[in-house]
């Protein structure tokens, strides 16, 4: 078995780069604005908003060629079905379902889009993974197994294709073309006969692989200093280290048009999951960017000084991207996130520095307080924005429930190369 199949088969779901060339996206989207212009896409009831088309020729011939090559990366043998391709409009809602029997085996492939940010489609109930697919990219997921959804499109438009398949030893099977008479033609229509139903300038597969993401790393020297605890930046204490209002502004202003991930409890990527009854609240991942780059040099900044005068730890830096946290009291659970600590097994046992600002004028909201068990003394966050608060990552904390409002901070830990050094 290979990776991807591994990965598939435990998962429920793989992403395979380069799929189609930048170029070959390019034609397709064309064609789909070609076909809106001659009246030939329908709307439906999943996505009344948006324009689509079932099992037109060129994208079926696509989902031929393909069958083997996903066959070979997901483990399976697979028969071809059909392909539903669409052109999404803004503020479109792909709801949470599963997949009917033809779709026992579904690709969805991105084409092109108009957005500032990538619109991500969501998988598994209990985690909630947000997976990002730039144009060119593919998840195979199990359409009848796997629950998948998109949140609300924030772009002006968005091109996709999917191609369904059913294992061809499977008890699916007899889904083969999805009981049409031939590829190319809609489940009513009769078959037609002609030679012009395939792309020549569509290509195979070329390479499969699971994304890696790299982030840049900012380093943070340190010297030796005191046992560690709790630390507050505010207007008393360093004000030079804090946000400004403006800069508050614009981290979150520049999530704007991020999609953001629920967030999820249990450590482990293994053992994540979705529990809003212990933390709610929704994630966006800012990226160490160029634009972005100020935000993690200003961190980068505030704890090696920090580190230098009060935790004295062996750090490495940051590593990953920083989030925003938004609590919202309009939530199903208003936001909160009860007593834990930010350290454990795996990759999080290597986390030194718990590090979170506050961006929200205090005044937009009420409760939401951090709250740190502080050596045994429970220590209140100030609210004062743009503030600082920083301590060691295996120290009990909490954020308590938001009664009115939203609230955003930023939260990033500061890694070091081995455990409590």
């Amino acid at each position: 078995m290979n990776r991807t199949t591994e990965y598939f088969e435990k998962n429920g779901y793989v992403v395979l780069q380069d799929v189609l060339s930048k170029d070959e996206c390019r034609e397709l989207t064309q064609r789909m604005f070609s076909l809106h212009k001659e009246g030939k896409l329908e709307r439906d009831e999943q996505c009344p908003e948006s324009d689509a088309i079932y099992g037109d020729e060129v994208f079926d011939s696509i989902l031929q060629k393909f069958a083997k090559p996903i066959g070979d990366a997901v483990g399976r043998t697979l028969l071809p079905t059909y392909t539903y391709a669409r052109i999404y409009r803004k503020g479109e809602i792909l709801k949470r379902h599963k997949d009917r029997p033809s779709c026992e085996i579904s690709g969805t492939l991105t084409l092109g889009f108009d957005a500032d940010s990538i619109w991500p489609i969501n998988f598994d109930e209990d985690r909630e993974v947000g997976v990002l697919l730039d144009v060119g990219e593919m998840a195979i997921y199990k359409g009848c197994d796997v629950l998948h959804w998109r949140t609300p499109f924030k772009g002006t438009w968005h091109v996709q294709v999917f191609l369904h398949y059913v294992d061809a030893n499977g008890p699916h099977k007899n889904q083969f073309r999805d009981g049409r008479e031939s590829f190319g033609i809609k489940k009513d229509q009769p078959r037609q006969n002609n030679n012009n139903n395939t792309d020549s300038n569509v290509k195979s597969v070329n390479e499969i692989a699971i994304p890696k993401r790299i982030y840049d790393g900012v380093i943070i020297p340190c010297t030796d200093t005191t046992f560690p605890g709790y630390f507050c930046v505010d207007s008393q204490t360093l004000p030079e280290l804090k946000f400004t209002n403006a800069e508050c502004d614009g981290i979150i202003n520049s999530t704007k048009s991020l999609y953001p991930n629920s967030a999820s409890v249990g450590g482990t990527p293994e053992k994540s999951k979705i529990a809003r009854s212990i933390r709610s609240a929704d994630i966006f991942n800012i990226e160490n960017t160029e634009s972005n780059r100020w935000i993690f040099e200003k961190v980068a900044n505030a704890v090696s000084i920090i580190n230098t005068i009060h935790f004295n730890y062996d750090i490495v830096g940051i590593t990953h991207s920083i989030q925003l946290v938004e609590y919202s009291s309009d939530a199903d659970i208003k936001g909160h996130y009860d007593w834990h600590i930010d350290s454990g097994p795996g990759p999080s046992s290597h986390r030194k520095i718990s590090f979170t600002a506050q961006l929200t004028d205090p005044s937009k909201y009420d409760g939401c307080e951090l709250i740190i068990n502080n050596h045994a003394q429970e220590a209140v966050a100030t609210k004062e924005r743009g503030s600082m608060h920083l301590f060691p990552s295996y120290m009990v904390h909490k954020v308590s429930p938001i009664t009115r409002g939203v609230r955003h901070a930023l939260v990033i830990w500061i890694h070091g190369s081995s455990r409590f050094k």
